[in-house]
């Protein structure tokens, strides 16, 4: 198993639970089933388009948000469906080099979070079938279960 991800009942938004081996398909799988909320048919996606991505933020569970939320507004902008990434770099501890720039024979570097880089992969479409206004962070937590597999619950405001 690579990854899945299952739509979940929700009074007034979307909620999409995603199970991966790991971490990185936590980030392919939620894509994907972004994408499969925003344009379920995948025949009425036309020509194709492909973004640079770089986020850091505080931790794993704000970068995911931060990462779907990022591609929500590539999204709207090219009125593209992105399903696919190719992850270059993704980390839980991120160095980064002091302000100014890494002094001359210093190894001092400031740890600051969680990182992704990488190419999502998408197509263009004429209409979405459902917006989605943002991936929000209300309960949002990436956990390792008892087999080993990563899970997150996702809730998108629609």
């Amino acid at each position: 198993m690579s990854y899945q991800y299952k739509n979940l009942p929700h009074p007034a938004d979307i909620r999409l639970e995603v199970t991966a081996s790991c971490k990185e398909d936590i980030f392919r799988g939620a894509l994907e089933g972004m994408a499969h909320i925003i344009q379920p048919d995948i025949s009425k996606r036309k020509s194709q388009k492909k973004e640079q991505i770089k986020i850091h933020s505080l931790d794993l569970n704000t970068l995911l948000v931060d990462f779907l939320n990022e591609i929500l507004a590539k999204s709207d902008i090219y009125n593209c469906v992105f399903d696919k990434i190719k992850i270059k770099e993704l980390t839980d501890n991120y160095f980064e080099p002091p302000f100014g720039g890494e002094k001359q024979g210093s190894p001092e570097r400031r740890e600051g979070g969680s990182y992704i880089e990488g190419t999502v992969e998408g197509g263009k479409v004429e209409k979405f079938s459902q917006e989605i206004k943002a991936a929000t962070y209300h309960g949002l937590e990436i956990k390792e279960n008892k087999r080993g597999e990563y899970e997150v619950t996702v809730l998108f405001d629609i």
